[in-house]
């Protein structure tokens, strides 16, 4: 008899597994989906901009006679120049794979300015200044980019407002002659996409604006104190930060996630 109950009770137990299994099976399939990630934005540097710029600069000049008798003599030794820099930029770039190409513009102020006293035979009581009152560089661009970073080497034209001041101390009167200097300028820099259509550059630039004569007719301060005819050389070194915001809207433009 309690064979005939086990017997039965485990017929029972395995229909009822069975039935709940096949149950089971009639049930929807449940199947999970991974979230979907947005596709990423294509970053380029192609579009155009303005930005603002500030920073140092460094040069050298040397005061040579262009006049009769002393024509060729050094009046002053190399001497530096230094002062800061800031103003604004405005440019465009068009980029071709990783590639980068541009133009751009740039006008600064500035208060670059270095002296030296002259040497014999010239007057000892003299000192000759040059001035620099502002810089102009045109220049072309061609950098390589990593996404949101820009490497880059330029080279241009360099215009810079200039003034040679020659003061005698011993009578305390000063002579000036001023001019617009045109030279060349080459340098590198590394821009980096920060935010959107804003970014952060640095960049280093040399300009060579060669020889210029000042006081093409003598300058008498008195009948015993002439300021002569002068070769003046000069040249540059900056070394300045920037912020540039991109303001085209045409397709492809500059555009970075945030």
């Amino acid at each position: 008899m309690k064979i005939r109950e086990i017997l039965a009770g485990t017929m029972l137990t395995l229909a009822t597994i069975g039935a709940g299994a096949a149950a089971a099976a009639d049930l929807p399939t449940r199947v999970y989906k991974a979230p979907t990630m947005a596709a990423p934005v294509a970053s380029t540097w192609t579009g155009c901009y303005i930005g603002a710029e500030g920073g140092g600069a460094w040069g050298s000049s040397r005061q040579v006679s262009a006049g009769m008798p002393t024509a060729g003599l050094p009046i002053t030794n190399n001497f530096g120049l230094s002062g800061g820099t800031v103003g604004g930029t405005v440019g465009c770039n068009y980029q071709v794979n990783s590639w980068v190409f541009g133009i751009e513009n740039d006008m600064s102020w500035t208060n670059a300015k270095g002296n030296s006293p002259d040497m014999v035979p010239f007057n000892r009581f003299a000192v000759s200044h040059t001035n620099q009152d502002w810089l102009d560089t045109l220049r072309g661009r061609v950098g390589f980019s990593w996404d949101r970073a820009l490497i880059y080497g330029t080279g241009g034209a360099a215009f810079a407002g200039t003034s040679a001041v020659i003061c005698n101390s011993a009578v305390g009167l000063c002579g000036s002659d001023s001019q617009t200097r045109t030279g060349w300028v080459a340098g590198a820099g590394i821009e980096y996409a920060v935010w959107k259509d804003i970014s952060l550059k640095f960049e280093y630039l040399h300009a060579d604006f060669g020889s210029a004569r000042y006081f093409n007719t003598p300058v008498h301060l008195l009948p015993t104190s002439t300021i002569v005819a002068r070769e003046v050389r000069l040249s540059d070194d900056l070394v300045r930060v920037g912020l540039n915001w991109r303001f085209t809207s045409l397709p492809g433009m500059f555009n970075f996630n945030p």
